[in-house]
């Protein structure tokens, strides 16, 4: 290990950093995270490091370089991890930043904006006022909602970081 990535955890609670580790992946899962993304995720976030390599991540959670690897691309494929330039190393390094997490999300609003286009189209082939055209507008009502309140959101956040 790297003297910069060598410590991971609390020194006084080693067993509760792992399973706060578990914990986070395990929401992170349930939310439709990749588990081995989901683990990488969460000991990057929990760690006391600024960066870690895929070395560190693979003892912190006890799996092999490969599986690491797949997790760690998937994970700069989604904008939740970034390379970290670590002088002095000839190692890849990893970061995450709640900044790469909002980013994420701002990324992601398209999205919100394509279920309510899909939604508008259900209304027009189920039919306004039956019970599947209601349940397609109420989901239209809901992705408009959050698209256009997920910037007002993410400014206010981010103002309160400052």
């Amino acid at each position: 290990m790297t003297d910069m990535t060598a410590r991971h955890e609390p020194p006084d609670h080693p067993d509760k950093s792992r399973q706060l580790v578990e914990r986070l992946s395990l929401v992170l899962i349930d939310m439709g995270f990749p588990p081995m993304p989901a683990r990488v995720w969460a000991a990057l976030m929990t760690s006391n490091q600024p960066s870690s390599t895929p070395g560190d991540l693979g003892e912190v959670l006890g799996v092999s370089a490969a599986a690491i690897s797949g997790a760690v691309r998937y994970l700069l494929q989604v904008s939740l991890i970034e390379r970290d330039a670590v002088p002095g190393s000839r190692r890849q390094h990893y970061r995450v930043s709640v900044d790469l997490w909002a980013d994420a999300f701002v990324t992601k609003q398209s999205a919100l904006y394509q279920v309510s286009e899909v939604a508008a189209e259900g209304i027009r082939v189920l039919g306004e006022g039956t019970r599947g055209g209601d349940r397609m507008a109420d989901l239209r009502d809901f992705f408009d909602f959050m698209a256009a309140e997920m910037p007002r959101m993410l400014a206010d956040w981010r103002a309160t970081r400052v």
